[in-house]
């Protein structure tokens, strides 16, 4: 499974998997359509994601608005929406492949409006405990839901550079709303990130009822055998209103918000965690979800601490700018989208030709060296940063700020990168029914394992340094990464 002819004889590409002639199939949406919706899904899922991360880009005004509140109470309220995240998944997954993404994602936006407004109405630290706890449960289905939407209308040759465009757009816009928050919060109190990503969940929750129909369609198993280029499709979709062979797909249609449940297996809502035991005795599921939970760790470890030190002497930044320190790796989501998302089409069109047309999910895999180059790179020099800055001479001669800006640019590269490549990998490998299933075992072990890596990261540091600490990080993330190595050469044998 997975293996596919994508390239013909004379050279053109052929369009995996097989769009039917129904309107209502998603492989049969415009262009239009399709970049209207992962615009969308980059807004609702960059918002899902900074609402878990954002506290810590002003790490000091938090301490200042709790100060009776402990280090370990403070940072708990950073890292709290991790492990929640996992719990969230389990219920909005199986809602999604049983009723329908569509419902499923709207409904979990509507948690997260809920949530944030909660957030901004806080005036205690129990009370913005609660809505972070609610903040993590209704991001369950960022990762999974939007990796699997954009499989469901996305043929094999362009599902890199449309995949990264989605993981670019996340990264790029958490780092604008990092900035943003940031002098939001310091200027006028905790009230008005909240209220900023509460009116954005209403925001996108109105453009995806408008704009996304349901992607939840049964391809016929016939439809394998026939071989349509790209050429040959742009005809077939001009004439697909006119023959009458499928219901019409009428606005009334496509707005509904209540498909009913799937047919067959569909039908069962507990399908998914049988899946999901399946999945978990499986050896790529494990290392693609311990490599993601590694780089997770280390990047939710970096983040309670690297504010801190922009802040103190002798770098004494004013709390206002700390956000600034994202503006390099917005640059770094666009390598990582020319290096991993378009390139890695490009990349796997060239070997499909070199291997008399059949492209394999793991020639995917070959680009990951890149990120865990990148991954390696920051722990370590994160590691050394720190140790002098905060241990070794605080207060002293440091390096020029600009180095820890470098870092946090390439850990976001490292950590998107990882990411990307890993979940387009068990993308390619499966059906989306279970590729879903997958993407939901890879991210509920790796928010479990992530959170209790980067829970207890500042007393660790405190005891072993920071060096040692995010050495560990990094040696960790250069091991999982050479674990690759095998999994490309039998990956085959593994699916």
């Amino acid at each position: 499974l997975g293996t596919a002819h994508l390239i013909k004889d004379d050279g053109r590409i052929i369009l995996v998997p097989t769009p039917s002639r129904d309107p209502a199939d998603p492989l049969n949406w415009s262009p239009l359509r399709k970049w209207t919706i992962i615009v969308l899904l980059v807004i609702w899922s960059s918002t899902a994601l900074s609402v878990q991360n954002f506290l810590a880009n002003f790490l000091p005004s938090v301490y200042k608005r709790f100060p009776d509140a402990t280090t370990n109470q403070v940072n708990l309220l950073l890292t709290i929406s991790t492990p929640l995240v996992a719990p969230g998944e389990l219920i909005f997954v199986p809602l999604a492949l049983t009723y329908g993404r569509r419902f499923s994602l709207l409904l979990s936006i509507i948690l997260l409006l809920a949530s944030t407004a909660w957030g901004a109405c806080s005036t205690s630290y129990g009370s913005l405990l609660g809505a972070r706890i609610l903040e993590g449960f209704a991001g369950g289905p960022t990762d999974a839901m939007g990796f699997t939407i954009i499989q469901e209308f996305s043929f094999v040759h362009e599902r890199g550079r449309m995949l990264g465009v989605l993981m670019m757009g996340q990264l790029a816009l958490q780092l604008i709303f990092a900035i943003v928050t940031n002098y939001m919060a310091v200027s006028t109190g905790f009230k008005w990130p909240f209220a900023l990503f509460s009116c954005i969940s209403a925001g996108t929750f109105i453009g995806l009822f408008i704009f996304m129909p349901e992607t939840r369609y049964e391809q016929r198993s016939e439809q394998d055998d026939i071989e349509i280029t790209l050429k040959e499709h742009t005809a077939i979709r001009k004439e697909l209103n006119s023959t009458g062979e499928f219901p019409h797909f009428g606005l009334k249609r496509q707005m509904s918000l209540w498909v009913g449940k799937g047919s067959g297996p569909d039908r069962d809502f507990f399908l998914i965690f049988r899946h999901m035991g399946t999945m978990l005795l499986h050896p790529v599921i494990w290392w693609s979800a311990l490599l993601n939970a590694v780089i997770t760790g280390a990047l939710i470890a970096f983040t309670t601490i690297y504010a801190e030190m922009l802040v103190a002497p002798p770098w004494s930044w004013p709390a206002t700018n700390v956000g600034l320190v994202n503006i390099g790796a917005i640059a770094a989501a666009l390598v990582n989208w020319i290096l991993l998302g378009w390139g890695n089409d490009k990349l796997i069109v060239y070997l499909a030709k070199r291997n008399k047309g059949v492209s394999a999910p793991e020639h995917r895999l070959l680009l990951l060296s890149i990120p865990i180059a990148t991954g390696l790179a920051a722990n370590v020099g994160f590691g050394v940063i720190a140790q002098r800055y905060l241990i070794t001479d605080p207060g002293g001669s440091q390096p020029h700020w600009f180095g820890l800006a470098f870092i946090l640019a390439i850990f976001y590269m490292a950590f998107g990168g990882i990411l990307e490549v890993t979940y387009t990998y068990l993308a390619s490998m499966t059906e989306p029914s279970h590729s879903l299933a997958a993407m939901t075992t890879v991210s509920v072990i790796r928010d479990m394992i992530s959170f209790g890596m980067s829970y207890g990261v500042n007393n660790f540091a405190v005891k072993c340094g920071y060096l040692t600490s995010f050495g560990v990080y990094g040696m960790l993330v250069a091991v999982f990464g050479v674990m690759g190595v095998p999994v490309y050469f039998y990956g085959k044998v593994l699916r």
